[in-house]
């Protein structure tokens, strides 16, 4: 079957078109921080619920010191004191203050506190030299948060400024997406595993490494299954262990068009829908992502900077949608270009010939250390850009799209980019 490749944007769109969500839970509050937020949340009370005091200081009625000034100040009684959790107590009379604690309630007919270090005190009495405005230096109810005020929206990421908002409506559990369970599969005759003897043209395996921490870094569970020789039945059998109690799979490896490359084959053998077989970008050109009863199937190329290209381009975004979350896509930014990089996007390659034709344009993906240079981001290409240099990711934080009708890329260049 023949695929026609397409720009990494528009294959991703293609794939999150058709994926769905994963089902929702309750969990914990305890256990919901990095969770995806499962339906909107809503304030069921205002925060602060009570006015209440910004300072240590006095708690009084500010018409009793409508009058006060450095030779005429004014000196009222002070009745109690108020601290964070006591009741408001009382109201205040006429001439009378209540020594009140940060955070404490504000009681009944006072509407203004002032600051010790504004005061001259004693313990049974305050003295002012300036009047206070009506409403001065109180919190009123509801200034953080109001009654419906929207806390979590759908697909949010619970961080830190969600969880502390949650528990401050007491709330002790709430709906999440189920957290992603992703098997890493290798394949290759080639691959060793850390701790086994290097021989001959053996390499270690290291996609399943840093694939895995790309997983852990999206907030999915990783589990790694093995690896698989360049035999289809046993990249198949593989493949259906995966997906009987993962919700989705990757693997790496056999995704070309050499003699060995059987992913797409074990693809089809298991029934899965192949969606995308190769893709108009440079590294990760190689590449099939398919379905398998909703589940995503992504195959990637065994070259370690090619298979984090696709992850980063296609598979990630994919991988968020399905676990719930609301921004998935990377937020394109212009990133200006630090140094000469001798090559550009792929127009004017190879020519004659259906794979030529379906190369010429394809964007190069650039990839360099990130920096901010008043104001602008910049990126500095690395110095090897080649699919296998692994080297070439230490440091790199920031993806740069080189056009495919852009020529060879010259400092001062700005293209689109994304950090990642």
């Amino acid at each position: 079957m023949h695929f026609e490749k397409r720009p990494f944007r528009e294959s991703r769109d293609l794939l999150l078109q058709k994926v769905s969500r994963v089902p929702a839970e309750t969990v914990p509050l305890d256990e919901a921080y990095g969770r995806v937020v499962a339906g909107d949340i809503t304030a069921g009370m205002m925060i602060p619920h009570y006015d209440r005091s910004p300072y240590d200081g006095y708690a009084l009625r500010s018409c009793d010191i409508r009058g006060a000034a450095p030779e005429n100040p004014v000196t009222l009684t002070v009745v109690r004191e108020i601290r964070p959790g006591d009741p408001a107590g009382r109201g205040l009379r006429e001439g009378e203050a209540a020594k009140i604690l940060t955070g404490a309630p504000i009681p009944e007919g006072a509407d203004a506190t002032v600051k010790y270090e504004d005061t001259v005190f004693s313990g049974e009495t305050v003295t002012l030299s300036a009047p206070l405005a009506a409403g001065q230096n109180i919190i009123r109810a509801g200034e953080d948060v109001k009654k419906g005020d929207l806390l979590a929206a759908d697909g949010t990421v619970a961080d830190t400024a969600v969880m502390g908002l949650l528990s401050s409506q007491g709330l002790s559990e709430i709906a999440v997406y189920k957290k992603l369970r992703v098997a890493v599969i290798s394949t290759g005759d080639e691959l060793l595993e850390a701790g086994e003897e290097l021989s001959g043209s053996k390499i270690y395996n290291s996609n399943r490494y840093t694939l895995t921490a790309e997983l852990l870094k999206n907030g999915f569970a990783a589990d790694y299954l093995g690896r698989a020789g360049d035999d289809t039945d046993g990249i198949a059998d593989l493949l259906s262990r995966a997906l009987q109690d993962h919700d989705a799979v990757i693997l790496t490896g056999g995704v070309s068009a050499g003699d060995y490359d059987l992913v797409p084959d074990a693809f089809r053998k298991i029934g899965a829908e192949i969606v995308i077989h190769g893709v108009k970008m440079k590294p990760g050109m190689a590449g099939v992502y398919g379905f398998y009863q909703g589940k995503p199937c992504i195959a990637l190329s065994g070259n370690p900077v090619s298979a984090l290209t696709g992850f980063y381009c296609i598979a990630a975004p994919l991988l968020r949608k399905y676990a719930g979350m609301s921004r998935y896509n990377p937020e394109i930014i212009r990133v200006k270009i630090t140094r000469d990089f001798t090559k550009g996007g792929q127009k004017g390659g190879q020519k004659g010939g259906q794979k030529g034709g379906q190369n010429r344009m394809a964007e190069r993906i650039l990839r360099g250390a990130m920096s901010i240079e008043n104001g602008t981001v910049c990126l500095t290409p690395s110095r090897e850009q080649g699919n296998v240099v692994i080297s070439s990711l230490s440091g790199a934080r920031i993806l740069a799209i080189v056009p495919g009708d852009h020529g060879p890329v010259k400092a001062g260049d700005v293209l689109d980019g994304f950090i990642i």
